[in-house]
């Protein structure tokens, strides 16, 4: 069956993911809607195509709303709005406003925030407390802090990393993989560690994509971490889209506390199925410049 949206022809995904090899069976049509609130970040990470970017483009939040109210009428399910960036404590007043705008409506499930400076500044701290979130995401590249100074190329707090009035059960971590970072069985061991005496419940490994030459030259395979070489780490299940992309879950258990681990072992860049993403101007099917839906 074919699904659009004002019009258009988009790519819905009519099976689930094979899980530990098994057939993929079918699930309802839904979509992941992606809100780039603004395409700056205060980071010059050395791998990210935004690095350093200042922008602040205008956004339309009643367009945003027209693209949501347009999935429900063909019947989507919206199985994830993702608030992104860049950097989204840069916009934190425009973030409250559509936080303001989905609380009025009690159809809009799983809001999701993901941060891209650690949580480290006053702003995303303070986003990071609303209640209205159903998980938050950091990106966290590290454990120590002048690794994540040379890292986001900015001055780290002279303070521990702490998430006071934060419901941790909500928050997970993000790290990539990278040559004289985390890039080692001692150095995901780490991590590992870390995370915990944090309080955080998951955490997730990706490789690097390779969108420039220091992504190239800086890239690890997740089968060179060893992750099943880690004392205490136990996996679960692998999922899988044939070519497209598969990860692997994992548990980690240290002093009765566990942690939650995600590896995405491979991903096709142009792979978009279900992947819809608003920049306050347009709408898109995946995260392609010439893929506009409105």
């Amino acid at each position: 069956m074919e699904y659009h949206l004002f019009g258009r022809p988009i790519q819905i995904k009519a099976l689930g993911c094979s899980i530990n090899g098994s057939q993929a069976t079918p699930i309802p049509p839904s979509i992941n809607l992606f809100v780039k609130v603004t395409n700056g970040c205060n980071a010059h990470c050395l791998f990210c195509s935004n690095a350093g970017y200042q922008s602040h483009q205008t956004f339309n939040i009643n367009k945003l709303f027209d693209c949501i109210d347009e999935i429900f009428r063909q019947k989507i399910y919206l199985n994830r709005l993702n608030i992104t960036g860049g950097e989204p404590s840069l916009v934190s007043g425009l973030v409250k406003n559509i936080i303001s705008r989905l609380e009025s409506h009690n159809r809009y499930n799983c809001i999701h925030l993901h941060l891209n400076t650690n949580g480290f500044l006053p702003e995303s701290k303070a986003l990071m407390r609303f209640p209205r979130w159903d998980s938050i995401s950091i990106s966290l590249h590290h454990y120590e802090g002048e690794k994540l100074a040379k890292i986001y190329d900015c001055a780290m707090p002279d303070a521990p990393l702490s998430f006071e009035g934060v419901d941790m059960d909500k928050v997970n971590l993000s790290c990539n993989l990278m040559k004289g970072y985390i890039d080692s069985p001692e150095e995901v061991s780490k991590m590992l560690d870390f995370a915990i005496d944090l309080g955080v419940y998951r955490i997730g490994f990706v490789g690097l994509m390779p969108i420039n030459e220091y992504c190239r030259t800086h890239f690890i395979d997740l089968k060179d971490v060893g992750i099943d070489t880690i004392p205490h780490v136990y996996f679960t299940k692998s999922k899988n889209r044939g070519t497209d992309c598969k990860c692997s879950n994992y548990l980690y258990n240290k002093d009765a506390k566990i942690l939650e681990i995600y590896f995405r072992n491979y991903m096709n860049p142009q792979y978009c199925e279900s992947s819809l993403v608003f920049d306050g101007e347009y709408l898109r099917q995946g995260f392609h410049d010439n893929n506009i839906i409105i």
